[in-house]
């Protein structure tokens, strides 16, 4: 063959083999890209939305109050020297709270000290004299009783000394601090207030027609918003006559507070038993998340697409492990109850089991 041809035939046997490479070569990443989108598919776990008969609940609005309160001032008169706390700090019961300057109340013991000792000598030498015959039983008395007046005198002076120290009855929070040191205290003033807020009381209102529903130690989920949390307690107190205006009944329920974390006053709202039965969408807890301005939001797993699709939803009641959903989604939906968190809004996905 003439190698002009031959050279000429290489080339376009070459170049024919080079394009039918490229179509393989397209495939292949096509695929490869396939591969890469199943590859970020996050594991999920679903569960479909119950429609179930819940026991009605009761959730009722109220506020935080303390076990005890106690208004502490001082019971002697003078010049305030030292505050030893501030408000909203703990104390414990048996810490001194305030004094007040103890110079005066000082020489009134010593005062009383030198007068005990001076009628006890005369008291001792009437007494000798009583036992010889040579005192009359007039002068006798009157040493008796002159004797029993100045011990008297000394044990009010050593009790206004005491008295100059305030200490705190009670373990709590200071819940008012209405001095400070320099000031000229009057004897009985309330000064400082003490609040015993462990456990804490939760007060609320409860319609006549429920209250029979009620019992004492029953159990009561209660959310408190200003610290984002929710706790359970115990109903301590049933009241035993209504509300003249609104007919409701006095109820409190006691909540364990070993951090002093909830205060007086806080709002509480406050999920009691009903006696209405209701229909009503339910979903584990932990599948609803919340974003920065507290709006609550669900994942929704769209089995054709295997997508994950987020669903804004209104919560109800909340109930030991679920919360019931009141808008936002229906009984026919696949809600995402674990591997949410690393979730967006059309993220692809794969599932670890059946739908529950």
């Amino acid at each position: 063959m003439n190698p002009t041809y031959r050279q000429l035939y290489s080339s376009v046997w070459m170049l024919t083999a080079l394009l039918a490479c490229q179509p393989s070569s397209e495939k292949q990443q096509t695929a490869a890209s396939a591969v890469a989108d199943t590859s970020t598919a996050i594991p999920v776990v679903v569960s479909r939305v119950k429609d179930s008969q819940a026991n009605g609940q009761l959730v009722l609005s109220g506020s935080a109050e303390s076990e005890t309160t106690v208004n502490l001032g001082f019971m002697v008169s003078g010049k305030l020297n030292r505050v030893t706390i501030q408000e909203g700090q703990t104390v414990r019961a048996g810490q001194l709270i305030a004094s007040i300057e103890p110079t005066d109340y000082q020489l009134g013991v010593t005062i009383a000290n030198a007068n005990v000792a001076r009628v006890q000598d005369e008291y001792n030498r009437l007494t000798i004299l009583k036992e010889r015959g040579s005192v009359t039983p007039s002068d006798y008395e009157k040493a008796v009783t002159g004797l029993a007046e100045v011990k008297a005198r000394q044990q009010l002076a050593e009790k206004n000394l005491k008295e100059t120290k305030l200490y705190s009855p009670i373990s709590g929070i200071v819940a008012r601090k209405g001095a400070n040191p320099g000031e000229i205290i009057p004897q009985g003033q309330p000064l400082f207030q003490i609040a015993d807020i462990e456990p804490i009381k939760i007060r609320v209102s409860v319609p006549e027609s429920e209250v029979g529903q009620l019992r004492l130690g029953q159990t009561a989920q209660v959310s408190i918003p200003a610290l984002n949390k929710n706790f359970t307690g115990k109903v301590s107190l049933i009241g035993a006559v209504a509300d003249p205006t609104t007919r409701a009944y006095s109820v409190k329920i006691d909540l364990p507070n070993p951090q002093l974390h909830i205060r007086p006053g806080m709002i509480a709202d406050a999920t009691l038993p009903s006696s209405q039965a209701k229909k009503a969408l339910v979903l584990p807890g932990n599948a609803v998340l919340r974003d920065d301005d507290q709006s609550t939001y669900v994942f929704v797993a769209d089995t054709q697409k295997k997508q994950a699709f987020r669903r804004k939803v209104t919560i109800g009641q909340i109930f030991a492990n679920d919360v019931e959903i009141t808008s936002g989604l229906t009984p026919a939906d696949l809600v995402i109850t674990g591997g949410q968190q690393k979730l967006q809004d059309g993220a692809a996905i794969q599932f670890n089991q059946p739908a529950q």
